[in-house]
């Protein structure tokens, strides 16, 4: 870990530490030092830039090279929303996806995101992306059968395990969204941490070998949860997942 770049370590601290014992190890030296070539030299992020510059236009989301410092900043309601979305966004992005949202990256001017984002992104393997979007739709559109299969693709449950154990590791996911189906929510990084430890833990004494995707979608998250619970603003997580899915199929 000493090889890596200050801010990567910064971000990996709030990643519960088991989460590294239910990733291949090989795999993960191999894709650090990755990540700290995009991050320090901006390796692909030309690319994937102009491709999700394009695609964030949808969601009057806009991508810039440098931090706009807005001289008149939106309520912190709407910036919750904004980031929020914008996270969902790049969920759904065929292109793949910058990872760090935390504040010093966001600005909100009328009504507007713009996202500066650093060199540090990746581009989740085609059946981890399909998997996580089953369990988001599953989830949120409260279909209880595609969440299950999402958790499956995803490879975070087996066929193999007991029903028993493949409710509780659901139930683990589910509570880590929280009460987000049946009222608007407050984010706290702490209790995500708490919640993530629970599910890394759990698959742990499950033996489960995960994608390095895990990691990377944990490190969304963490940055993410810093900026919303900046905000302390309340918000209807269902009401804007559901909405940029309605962007996305209109």
């Amino acid at each position: 870990m000493r090889i890596l770049p200050g801010v990567l370590k910064e971000l990996l601290k709030h990643v519960p530490t088991v989460l590294f014992e239910v990733v291949e190890w090989k795999v993960l030296m191999l894709e650090l030092p990755k990540l700290s070539r995009r991050l320090m030299q901006k390796e692909g992020f030309e690319e994937l830039f102009t491709k999700q510059c394009e695609y964030l236009k949808t969601f009057d989301i806009e991508l810039t090279t440098k931090k706009t410092n807005s001289t008149n900043p939106s309520s912190p309601q709407d910036f919750a929303n904004k980031a929020l979305g914008l996270y969902f966004a790049q969920l759904f992005s065929p292109h793949g996806l910058f990872l760090d949202l935390s504040p010093n990256h966001l600005d909100m001017k009328d009504q507007k995101l713009f996202f500066h984002p650093n060199g540090l992104w990746t581009k989740f393997h085609k059946d981890f992306s399909q998997g996580l979007l089953k369990i988001y739709d599953g989830f949120f559109l409260e279909q209880e059968e595609l969440f299950h299969e999402g958790l499956l693709i995803c490879g975070l449950t087996s066929k193999n395990w007991s029903m028993e154990d493949r409710l509780a590791l659901a139930n683990l996911f589910k509570s880590h969204f929280g009460p987000s189906l049946t009222q608007e929510m407050t984010f706290d990084l702490e209790t995500f941490k708490s919640s993530f430890f629970k599910i890394a833990n759990f698959m742990l004494e499950k033996r489960v070998v995960i994608s390095t995707d895990f990691l990377y979608l944990g490190i969304a998250l963490v940055t993410l949860y810093s900026s919303l619970e900046k905000t302390k603003a309340s918000v209807n997580v269902k009401e804007i997942y559901r909405s940029m899915r309605s962007q996305l199929n209109s």
